[in-house]
């Protein structure tokens, strides 16, 4: 880091113990008095543990340098059944590093190829320096002593990103900065071991726990933000930059978006504040987006159960390669999307598909690597049913078409097989079962998923022994087809 950054990140760290004294961050202290000791059941648990990871950033944005001061100081607990002689965590701006393995299309870079990545400056854990090493899109903290069973433990790290010109959900362009992904995550690890997500030019090579977020972000007076979780104070400073805090409780992920000049429109629903924060070009689609946005949090709420937060966000953006991208909290959704030919009934599916991310995603989690159906084919089926009910009938996914959902993205190949497997084949799985089950019994299905799992992460196994007891049957026929 240049001098300057160094009297930066110093000023932050100053910041940060003020924000402790306003009661946003947890400390190492909150977590062991909150939890003095481990039961049985959470022993077993993967690593990180919802309940014992707490991430508070300090960070810096620069939107005309695209680049990203930050530093993270990340406490947990080793919930694994052994000690830990090692940490993986995901550092997923290395994936647009090289041109040839940029999950970004070609397209997307307006002036030519412009790398992004994250470079860790200073890592320590439980304030001893460790040595580091990049391993595609994820990063290996190497531990000269372990961390024993259900100890403890702070991971402190100085890093950058170079943000990329391109117009991605890790990009910019056009003064709007988009920040999916953005900083050191840790990657979970659970009886298989750890999980280290690869760099896949297609859907969403990840894998996360649930965590508490308190994070401090200096940008440009000029410039307005879209974050994850609720903006609990705004200082203005002398220089023209603004600091802004930020608290965001057991969300999956943490996003943030900022631009200049864009317009921001609000709605409520059941207590919930929903913002846009849009271009403004066509008030009338902008307009028609954040209703669709709010009836579609209030019909899943009903229908599955609340939705986990008190405010929801979508923005507009700069993105090819996704017509819309799920955060917790938060969705993308590109330029495109806005456009009068893109059409009301695509808007409308969209919108509806990434609303119900935060059900399916955001609340329930899953290995997005190795079994994206879960997610992506209940959120397509979840839409279809909230327009056939609420706006427009957009026809059932016929069932029947047999995909093999176990497929991992690395098994899918391309883009288009995994649209097959993992929206279609998924969608149509729920179809199939809902036309022999019945409506109810899905319904039943869902709303156990959600109350056994919210917050935490559940796979294939999972959902086939709720199904199968809420059906009281085994269904061996059923899942052979599927699988």
């Amino acid at each position: 880091m240049k001098k300057k950054s160094l009297i930066w990140v110093t000023g932050i760290v100053v910041a940060a113990l003020v924000i402790w004294g306003w009661g946003l961050f947890r400390t190492v202290k909150d977590v062991v008095e909150a939890h003095p000791e481990l039961t049985a059941e959470s022993r077993d648990q993967v690593f990180p543990a919802p309940e014992h990871t707490v991430y508070q950033m300090n960070l810096k944005l620069d939107p005309v340098s695209h680049e990203l001061w930050g530093y993270s100081l990340v406490s947990s607990t080793n919930t694994t059944n052994g000690d830990l002689d090692e940490i993986w965590l995901t550092t997923y701006p290395n994936a647009m590093r090289e041109q040839a393995a940029s999950p970004a299309p070609a397209t997307a870079y307006y002036s030519g190829f412009d790398p992004g990545y994250l470079e860790i400056s200073q890592a320590k854990v439980n304030n001893r320096p460790v040595v580091y090493s990049y391993q595609g899109i994820s990063t290996r903290l190497q531990l000269d002593t372990p961390i024993y069973k259900n100890d403890v433990f702070t991971i402190e790290m100085e890093w950058k990103v170079k943000i990329p010109r391109a117009s991605y959900r890790l990009g910019g362009k056009d003064g709007v900065i988009l920040l999916g992904n953005f900083y050191p995550q840790l990657n979970v690890k659970d009886a298989r071991g750890w999980h280290i997500p690869e760099n896949i030019k297609f859907g969403d090579p990840f894998f996360s726990q649930v965590a508490d977020y308190a994070v401090a972000i200096q940008i440009p007076e000029a410039y307005q933000l879209a974050t994850s979780g609720e903006i609990v104070a705004i200082e203005a400073e002398d220089t023209g930059w603004q600091r802004i805090l930020i608290r965001a409780g057991q969300v999956r992920d943490f996003a943030l978006a900022a631009a200049l000049h864009y317009q921001t429109v609000e709605t409520y629903v059941n207590g919930i504040e929903v913002e846009g924060f849009f271009r403004g070009n066509d008030p009338e689609i902008d307009a028609g987006v954040l209703e669709r946005t709010a009836a579609a949090l209030k019909y899943y709420g009903a229908v599955y159960g609340s939705y986990s937060g008190s405010k929801f966000v979508v923005v507009q953006g700069p993105m090819q390669g996704f017509q819309g991208m799920e955060y917790s909290g938060m969705i993308f959704l590109s330029d495109e999307v806005f456009k009068p030919s893109f059409g009301e009934e695509r808007r409308a599916f969209l919108v509806a598909h990434e609303v119900a991310h935060q059900w399916w995603y955001h609340m329930v989690g899953n290995d997005q690597l190795n079994e994206p159906w879960l997610d992506e084919g209940l959120a397509s089926w979840s839409a279809r049913q909230y327009l056939k009910r609420v706006e427009l009938d957009v026809g059932n996914k016929s069932p029947g078409n047999s995909a093999n959902l176990g497929k991992s993205l690395q098994e899918m190949g391309n883009k288009g097989h995994y649209y097959d497997v993992a929206y279609s084949g998924g969608e149509a799985f729920w179809a199939q079962l809902e036309e022999e089950q019945g409506e109810e019994k899905i319904l039943a299905i869902l709303r156990h998923y959600l109350a056994e799992f919210k917050h935490k992460t559940a796979s294939t196994e999972d959902l086939r022994r709720i199904i199968e007891e809420e059906c009281r049957s085994p269904l061996d026929s059923f899942f052979d087809f599927w699988f």
